[in-house]
This record gives C-alpha cells, structure tokens and sequence, in this order.
C-alpha cells in the first residue's frame, strides 16, 4: 500500500501557491464560474509553474472545450465535474497518454442502485475518480463530507470496475478527520483532496492550517 497523497485545491494567488508547494502532491486551480475560488486560465497558466501537480478543475458544457483548455494551459491533470460516459470516451480518444482525466462523481447520503451504476461506468474509463459531496445535482464546493462508510463503499466499487483506477476523496475533507479516520482513509483512497478547511475565506489559504497539515503528514504519511 502506498502512502496517501494529498491534493490541496482552491488556489488563487502566488502566496498561496509558494504556501503549498512543497506540501502538496496535487494542486488545484478552479476554472469553474460558479465557484469562489474561480480564476481565470491565463491566471492559472502564470501560476501552474509545476505542470506534473498542477490540476485544472473544470465544468465543461462539451468535450471540445476541455482540449482547448488542455492545449492553452498544458496541465496535464484535468479534473471534469461535468460531460456522460460517452463524452469522457471521445475525450480520452482525442488525448495523449500523459493526460490524467480525474473524473469527479458526486455522492451523497446514500449509494443508489442508479449511482452505483454510474461510478462503475466512470472508474472504467477514467484514469481517477474523485468523490465529491453532491447537493441538489451540482458535485463540488458545498464544504460537505461524504459519509465514510459510503465513501469507503464507493472506492471499492470502481476498484472492482478498475484495479488501476486512482482514487481522491474530496467533500469538505479536514486534518481532524484525516487523523481520525487514517487508516480506513489509506487503505481505500490514493489522494485526500483539501480545500476549505485550510482557508481563512473563499480562495484565501491560512498558513497555520497548511503548516498543521503539512506537519501530520510530514510525521505520518511521509
């Protein structure tokens, strides 16, 4: 078992991003408008200086709009809260090897019949799914956690769909939680996904959070 990576996402500016550099495995820069922490991509192509960690979170309305984004960036991780499974396979057709799509599937309370289905369908053709907590249809930025039994059941449904498949675990995660619960976390998930919990407000970082985080992980995972 590998030790568990960390994704710190929501960055907005260079102090920022110099916070988590050498902290983080993954970053993440939203270029979604519905978000608060939303830049713009020339923003994030002046900040995504280390394209091997950077992730470019967006919500496209089409698979076009992904490779455009792709080809003006050039991050390499691209994380989709949005496009069907066959619109993640024309994507994945049109990209070269050395695109990561982390595919991003919103779960809540409960597991469906329906939502089983559907990370199933997912974990087969993405490089990585990342679970979200889902509210009223949109996946992301609620700063609410999944259940973990259910989190924990989800991870093994796509690990069972694909034994190669890597798995996030996002939804309001925080270092209280990430203690308590480590060991389950480590044995079903490769990435625990960071964002508000490490803030002072929308898109702004505390450097005490980051440096509580960095020093569990410096002790524990590292």
């Amino acid at each position: 078992m590998n030790p568990i990576q960390i994704k710190i996402c929501g960055i907005t500016n260079k102090k920022d991003l110099k916070l988590v550099n050498n902290k983080a495995h993954y970053i993440g820069f939203i270029n979604v408008k519905r978000s608060p922490r939303y830049i713009t991509l020339s923003k994030i192509k002046n900040l995504a200086d280390d394209k091997e960690k950077a992730v470019l979170v967006l919500e496209p309305e089409k698979p076009e709009e992904v490779l455009e984004k792709i080809e003006e960036s050039n991050i390499f991780n691209i994380q989709i809260h949005s496009l069907n499974p066959s619109e993640i396979k024309k994507l994945k057709i049109q990209l070269p090897e050395n695109i990561l799509i982390i595919k991003a599937v919103g779960i809540s309370d409960k597991l469906t019949i329906r939502k089983m289905k559907e990370i199933e369908t997912f974990a087969k053709i993405s490089d990585a799914i990342l679970f979200d907590y889902e509210l009223q249809g949109q996946t992301g930025g609620t700063g609410t956690q999944i259940p973990l039994n259910i989190a924990c059941h989800a991870a093994k449904i796509a690990s069972n769909a694909n034994k190669k498949i890597k798995l996030f675990l996002a939804g309001g995660m925080n270092l209280k939680s990430l203690k308590e619960n480590f060991k389950i976390i480590n044995s079903h998930f490769d990435v625990v996904d960071f964002n508000s919990s490490l803030e002072k407000s929308p898109g702004i970082k505390d450097p005490r959070k980051i440096k509580e985080l960095s020093e569990y992980i410096d002790k524990v995972i590292r």
